[in-house]
């Protein structure tokens, strides 16, 4: 297994990071396996652990808390190809060496396309999630995105709308729809000014 970690400070280039010991720490300890300077990174912030062929991440009570894909990393998950991780303000792709996206090489562009319009209401409702020394386990409400982008609650409504369709989020996921639209979102990294 040729597990490696692609990470990605904010507005940088990707690092690829091979995940070679049977367990991984990410922090800011100078000993962890991958060091991230950040303050909003605890020093043993989160653990990767081999288990056979599977990768597991565990939280390890950090200060800020930990999200995979958008959710909060609140007890022991599987990784698997492709996956995010976010540590302060740190993106961390998971690439499990399966072979099933091709050669271990950086995420390419989504194959969705968003306008400026778009992408600033997705960076509206991720702003939680991407804030510096704070960990949120919720997307932005209609009414924040609203106050970000200086438009009505009900036009920040139809943007999301917009995205939802988009993105291939359904109508009928109910409360959880912001949510699901974030964690495509950052999935998919279409908040980031290309």
């Amino acid at each position: 297994m040729d597990a490696r970690v692609w990470l990605t400070a904010k507005g940088g280039e990707p690092r690829s990071v091979a995940l070679l010991a049977e367990r991984t720490i990410v922090g800011r300890a100078p000993d962890a396996g991958i060091c991230i300077e950040d303050e909003a990174v605890s020093w043993n912030h989160v653990e990767i652990e081999r288990r056979g062929e599977v990768l597991m991440a565990t939280d390890l009570d950090s200060r800020n808390g930990t999200s995979l894909n958008g959710e909060p990393l609140d007890r022991p998950r599987r990784l698997r190809d492709g996956d995010t991780l976010l540590v302060g303000g740190h993106r961390l792709e998971i690439s499990d060496g399966s072979g099933r996206a091709g050669a271990t090489v950086p995420a390419a562009r989504p194959s969705v396309s968003f306008s400026e319009e778009e992408r600033a209401t997705a960076a509206a409702l991720v702003a939680p999630y991407r804030s510096e020394g704070a960990f949120a386990g919720r997307p932005a409400t209609r009414a924040e995105i609203a106050a970000e982008l200086h438009v009505s609650e009900r036009t920040a409504q139809r943007r999301l709308d917009a995205l939802a369709t988009k993105l291939g989020v359904a109508g009928d996921a109910g409360r959880d729809r912001p949510r699901q639209i974030a964690a495509r979102v950052i999935e998919l990294g279409l908040d980031r000014s290309r």
